[in-house]
């Protein structure tokens, strides 16, 4: 659960639209927002994975690379209305890049981005607000995600983004 920005109040819970390359296994783009999953966020991460990230990292003060950019030969989805959606067809098809979905209910397709999310989500879970992974975990811990959130959008995206450049960039991994 995030907090306003201006009373630090506990408002909204936020949205991540991640992007993977399959090849490095690297997080390529990323799309943070309030608002639920939809074509624009979709856009935005896409946006975000074929072009640099030094700018963005000069704007939150991350000293660190994210060498991950470019125009992407193919796009592989889920079965998600977003990834369905014409204008992602048009926009892929003027960049040539391919547009192909995972089979419909063989989730082993998707190991790969499922498996980056996972990693993200047990770093999230340690953050004040988290909501855990589901509300029997909350009472378990008898955590009040509410009261203890922290995080302002800017202020969970600074965290995202030095996690990504400063932690899982570096880290070894077992792939």
């Amino acid at each position: 659960v995030l907090v306003d920005p201006i009373f630090r109040r506990p408002f909204h819970r936020p949205w991540l639209t991640l992007l993977i390359d399959i090849y490095s296994r690297s997080p390529i783009g990323y799309y943070l927002s309030l608002d639920p999953p939809g074509n624009f966020g979709t856009g935005q991460a896409i946006a975000n994975a074929i072009y640099t990230k030094e700018n963005l990292l000069a704007k939150y003060g991350i000293n660190a690379e994210w060498p991950c950019w470019g125009t992407m030969e193919l796009l592989l989805c889920d079965n998600a209305g977003e990834f369905h959606s014409k204008m992602l067809k048009d926009a892929c098809q003027a960049y040539n890049i391919g547009l192909r979905f995972r089979e419909k209910r063989k989730p082993h397709y998707g190991a790969h981005i499922e498996r980056l999310l996972g990693t993200f989500n047990s770093e999230i879970h340690t953050l004040p607000g988290t909501t855990f992974s589901n509300s029997q975990e909350r009472k378990y811990y008898e955590y009040d995600s509410i009261k203890c959130a922290a995080f302002t959008l800017e202020e969970f995206e600074l965290w995202l983004l030095t996690y990504v450049t400063k932690v899982y960039l570096i880290r070894k991994h077992s792939g």
